[in-house]
This record gives C-alpha cells, structure tokens and sequence, in this order.
C-alpha cells in the first residue's frame, strides 16, 4: 500500500494489476507424497480471531482483548478420485485422522505484483463426504470445511505501484 502524503492526489490502481482468483495451484502433501489439486473449484483459508470484552470504570467504550485464534476455510473440488474418502474412511475404522499440509501459489501473469505462496499446516477436513448423486443434469462435487493449525507466507506478493 503506497503513502501518500498532505495534499498529495492518490494515483490509482491499474485494472491490469489485480489478480484473478483462478491463477492458483494446489498441492497437498498427505503422509509425505504430494498430490496436484486439479480438481478444486475454491479453496478459502482465514484466521479468526478469539475476542473477550473487556469493560473498565471511566471508559464507555468496549474494548477487546485477542485471546486465541483457529484457522478455518473451505475446499471444495469436483469428485474424480477417492483420495479423501479412503482417508476418511481409514480414521473411521479405527485408523488415524487424515491431517495434511496444503501449498497454494497465486500467479497472475497480467499482474506486476508477482507471486503468493501460502503453506497451510495441520489441514483437518471437517466432514468426509460420501456421495453427492442427483438425477439433474450435475457434476460431482464434494464441499467441505476445514480447520488448519498453522501458516506460513513463503513468498509475499511484490506489491504494486500506482500508476497515472
């Protein structure tokens, strides 16, 4: 984000310079082999952030203490191989639950401001869906939340410059 100074006219955002949310890859790493997400149609990933009230004598306003935060998301993909399910279904007979780490890198070629690379850590999926069969005229797809214990930005974007 550029400073700008008193009296100073902001220049503006070239339109070219933002940054299309399908110039993404995936990549999940399960039990140390990596797996290209092809199939994923959205995959959303924020920290929410655990707040307490906190109140004092002299003061009408309310202030808020940060006292934890959770990752949570969404991934939702077309269903093309069983991958998850097979994992889900190892946990519910007696097996381990499926945690995995995610990579996600956004590259926009038409954008100056570079690349993003997020690793998500601890990716837990919140539901194992089994079927998603409809008689209308659908593909399949699976959509699930997801929790994740940690983040880390590999590389930031450039940033960009206003332009004229």
């Amino acid at each position: 984000m550029a400073v700008v100074s008193a009296g100073q006219t902001p220049k503006t955002l070239f339109p070219g310079d933002t940054i299309s949310s399908k110039e993404a890859t995936i990549f999940v790493t399960i039990d140390g082999e990596n797996y290209p997400i092809i199939e994923a149609t959205e995959f959303t990933a924020k920290i929410e952030k655990n707040k307490e009230n906190v109140n004092t004598i002299g003061n009408r306003w309310t202030g808020h203490k940060v006292t934890s935060a959770e990752g949570t998301g969404s991934f939702n993909r077309y269903t093309v191989n069983s991958t998850f399910l097979q994992k889900g279904l190892d946990f519910m007979n007696g097996g381990s639950d499926l945690y995995f780490s995610a990579t996600v890198t956004i590259a926009d070629s038409t954008s100056s401001a570079g690349k993003q690379t997020i690793l998500l850590t601890g990716v837990n999926l919140d539901d194992i869906n089994i079927l998603n069969v409809s008689s209308d005229d659908d593909v399949i797809t699976d959509e699930t939340d997801i929790t994740f214990e940690g983040v880390q930005l590999i590389t930031p974007f450039n940033g960009v410059t206003a332009s004229n």
